[in-house]
């Protein structure tokens, strides 16, 4: 299915629906993904709520949504949960004992911050509301979409788990976080528009690269050698039942 949704306005919007995923495929008007909704006119924001959309989760920072709000229509809910700042140092539990086994390797300060979703006890809290309003999203062909300004680093690291926890293969997992640089880099007004410079340092880096094959081998060594898998990451440090587990993939794999 297209996974670059027909809206002019739209920033890095997309479609999971029909990835692989365990026992089948993810539904589609399930999930979509994306950058910032603020360029939205109020037509492409009624389209969006027509194709399914209910509930928009917003995860960039008070400053950003403030310097560009979101167009949404009436009656989808819209909740904002910032995953910046972190709020813990750097030097804590399983970041600092993964970084000391990998001191043979380099990693990337954008790699780092990466890590730094999966382990800070603040982004963690975020990551729990997110997967507790996509268990509350209950009903067939209702959409979440989960977004943060160019929908490639916060955004990518939700999809990420989302798609994990869903049973994603790897090598999709890696491809769907890659495809943003099909439409990140594009000269486009609008883009550039939603990645506007200023409301916070680390956004404005992480916004000044593409999405880096790095960060996403980073992610998957990390999840490998501390958890496992995506599904024991969920469960061990997003603290998912094993019957959360099994919800989220029956309200979100369509069964093959």
């Amino acid at each position: 299915m297209e996974r670059l949704l027909p809206l002019k306005n739209a920033v890095n919007l997309r479609e999971l629906g029909e990835y692989p995923a365990a026992g089948g495929v993810i539904a589609p008007h399930k999930l979509l993904r994306s950058g910032s909704l603020s360029q939205l006119t109020a037509k492409e924001a009624e389209w969006l709520q027509d194709y399914g959309l209910k509930t928009v989760i917003d995860l960039r920072t008070d400053n950003e949504v403030a310097g560009s709000p979101d167009v949404v229509a009436p009656g989808v809910k819209w909740q904002q949960l910032s995953v910046y700042p972190f709020a813990d140092a750097m030097a804590n539990g399983s970041f600092t004992r993964h970084l000391a086994a990998m001191a043979d390797r380099r990693i990337d300060p954008m790699a780092e911050a990466y890590l730094r979703m999966l382990t800070d006890s603040h982004a963690i809290k975020v990551f729990q509301q997110v997967f507790a309003l996509l268990l509350a999203n209950d009903q067939p062909g209702e959409s979440v979409l989960f977004h943060c300004a160019a929908g490639k680093d916060r955004t990518g690291m939700a999809a990420m788990l989302i798609e994990g926890a869903l049973g994603v293969p790897e090598a999709t997992i890696r491809q769907d976080y890659l495809l943003t640089n099909t439409v990140f880099f594009a000269d486009s007004e609008v883009v550039a528009a939603a990645l506007k410079p200023g409301a916070s340092a680390l956004v404005d880096k992480l916004n000044a690269h593409a999405a880096e094959a790095q960060c996403y081998v980073a992610v998957r060594d990390f999840i490998t050698s501390e958890y496992g898998d995506w599904a024991e990451y969920v469960q061990a440090a997003l603290k998912l039942s094993d019957g959360d587990l099994k919800q989220l993939r029956n309200l979100y794999v369509k069964r093959q």
